[in-house]
């Protein structure tokens, strides 16, 4: 029995769902389709499937982990991303001895090297090598915690703000200065609603934005009053609640961060798609929509061509049917951004 067969089970009685994985060398693929969306009930039927597969994965965002990717095996460099991250009760040593700490999954992504000079990986999206599979190196083990403590795993402190490839522009203006005490010219005003808009990609709630937006506030050599850092953070917070977490001149285009790119390197129609429905719906808007083949034309490209880019969306886990329609030309299908 290979390690999948044997330690599915053990993963999905805390919950979490697994998939075999083929290591050839340095190459890590997915044995399956659809990794990203499996649930507990299909990985079990996976584990029949693949009873000698020696190792597996899991889909980070889908098993609510992120995971902070060490590659490297110097303890020291573990030691200060824990310092700055947080402390974590699971870590994770690869077979080539580089270090996994896991993390409960706070609406981070997957960033690559997000700090060039540092090591360091964080995945909150994709998948990742699960203990105790075998590597090209030996096997993935883990050295701190058990499996029980995935039920207990808490939020990364200062997760690392996402770089923005191109950036949705609203025609809303940024807060005025409406304080006579603001000297004409003070850059303070927009700097602070700048910090707040990025910072609105990672609060969980208004009342953390404004935590975060009054600590920034404090950095000023003359910090601004308190009514107006609760004027830039409700700004700030409906923008997050709309889908637009951005603001400059011109014309709209859409939100897209680079591990967006990084998942659909390989699908350039399904990217221009995605970035097409979040330029017409805006990003994560939570809402819902109609969406016809007629996409197709105004893509240029030809309707089966379109289906499989939307078929890739929904199977990466960008976009979600509600309802596939196809029933009559007045039925579209409804869908929603994830």
């Amino acid at each position: 029995m290979g390690a999948f067969a044997e330690w599915q089970p053990q993963y999905a009685a805390h919950g979490i769902a697994t998939f075999p994985v083929v290591i050839d060398g340095k190459d890590k693929k997915p044995a399956v389709k659809g990794y990203l969306k499996i649930g507990t009930k299909v990985s079990d039927q996976l584990a029949l499937k693949f009873p000698a597969n020696d190792a597996f994965g899991l889909a980070c965002r889908r098993n609510r982990i992120t995971v902070l990717d060490v590659d490297t095996s110097d303890e020291r460099v573990l030691a200060d991303a824990l310092s700055r991250h947080g402390p974590t009760p699971f870590i994770v040593r690869s077979g080539s001895g580089n270090w996994q700490a896991w993390y409960r999954h706070s609406g981070e992504r997957r960033r690559v090297r997000p700090d060039p000079g540092l090591p360091i990986d964080i995945l909150g999206d994709g998948y990742v090598v699960a203990p105790p599979s075998l590597g090209a190196k030996g096997r993935y083990e883990i050295v701190q915690g058990t499996l029980d403590d995935l039920e207990r795993l808490q939020p990364m402190v200062h997760p690392v703000l996402e770089d923005v490839v191109d950036v949705f522009v609203s025609h809303e203006a940024p807060p005025r200065k409406p304080h006579s005490e603001m000297r004409e010219g003070d850059g303070r005003n927009p700097s602070l609603f700048s910090r707040a808009l990025r910072s609105a990609h990672h609060a969980t709630t208004e009342e953390e934005l404004i935590q975060m937006v009054a600590h920034a506030n404090q950095q000023f050599a003359e910090p601004l009053p308190m009514d107006e850092v609760l004027s830039v953070t409700r700004s700030a917070w409906k923008y997050k609640s709309q889908g637009r977490l951005m603001v400059t001149g011109g014309e709209a285009t859409a939100v897209v961060f680079k591990s967006d790119t990084d998942h659909l390197w390989d699908a350039p129609v399904a990217l221009s798609l995605l970035v097409r429905l979040r330029m017409t719906n805006g990003w994560r808007n939570g809402g819902s929509f109609p969406l016809a083949q007629g996409m197709a034309k105004s893509m240029g490209v030809s309707i089966p061509t379109y289906r499989a880019a939307r078929d890739t969306l929904v199977d990466r886990f960008f976009l979600e049917i509600l309802h596939p329609g196809g029933k009559g030309k007045n039925d579209p299908a409804i869908v929603r951004l994830l």
